[in-house]
């Protein structure tokens, strides 16, 4: 909720600071495309005791179209992107049951999440077609599809696991899907159970629907735009279980993103 008043806060400002009277308004729209440097701010509600996590930030692509309708030092700009997000999550856990030996797990997995997204954002520019700007506003999107890798690390001082000190690693697949309850991934069994015969496949489920808030800084030179903004999820995009009780697990989306436009027809 703090979040959400301080960018209120943000767009009133860029419309108190906005002349807006007798400002002529003008229509143009442009191309934009864009880099996202995303993650996840999450946490597990089932995670077992022992086991360690961490994510890290991965990158993606963001292309589609702006409209600018402007009034003067004011403008609003929708926008319609393809934007990749995710993140790169590492599980690790060790087990000392057996002294003086250690072995270690670890599973990383990097889930990449493609989504239709409209953001909605209204853009104060210093000197109306050129200078500074401030942006604020809110976005949508739609989970579209998505992809992914992952393996599975395995080191031991055990010489009955494997040659001391020495680590084996395993791909495995990551599929990713959406809805409302995670998938089972009942297909392990047989995945696990032959020993690694046949690359084992990880089914991911992540909520459909993503919001949030963008806001950021840019600067525009005529019918060039360069921006660099935040991206605040404020949607859970982690699902319930398979028998669809609330996991209390949470995951929400954070993106850093620059984009570049360019508005056809602009000065």
């Amino acid at each position: 909720m703090k979040n959400l008043l301080s960018a209120c806060c943000l767009v009133a400002g860029l419309v108190a600071a906005a002349p807006t009277a007798h400002a002529q308004t003008a229509v143009s729209f442009g191309a934009r495309l864009g880099l996202n440097v995303s993650n996840f701010s999450y946490k597990y509600g089932d995670i077992p005791a022992g086991l360690s996590n961490d994510a890290s930030h991965i990158t993606g692509v963001q292309v589609g179209g702006t409209a600018n309708i402007s009034f003067g030092k004011l403008a609003f700009q929708p926008s319609v992107l393809f934007s990749r997000k995710g993140s790169q999550l590492k599980f690790t856990g060790s087990d000392s049951s057996n002294p003086p030996y250690t072995t270690t797990v670890t599973y990383t997995a990097t889930p990449k999440l493609q989504y239709l997204e409209i953001p909605l954002n209204l853009v104060y520019t210093s000197d109306g077609d050129h200078g500074f700007q401030l942006f604020a506003g809110p976005y949508v999107a739609m989970g579209v599809g998505g992809a992914g890798s992952s393996k599975l690390a395995i080191t031991s001082t055990d010489p009955d696991i494997m040659n001391s000190g020495a680590v084996s690693s395993f791909p495995i697949g990551l599929t990713i899907e959406y809805g409302d309850r995670q998938n089972p991934n009942e297909q392990l069994n047989s995945g696990f159970g032959g020993g690694f015969s046949s690359t084992p496949n990880v089914i991911a489920t992540f909520r459909r629907f993503d919001a949030g808030l963008n806001a950021g800084l840019g600067y525009r030179l005529g019918a060039y735009q360069l921006q660099l903004g935040y991206g605040l999820g404020l949607v859970n995009i982690s699902p319930n279980d398979p028998e669809g009780n609330d996991t209390g697990g949470e995951i929400y989306n954070r993106t850093f993103h620059v984009s570049a436009n360019y508005f056809f027809g602009g000065r």
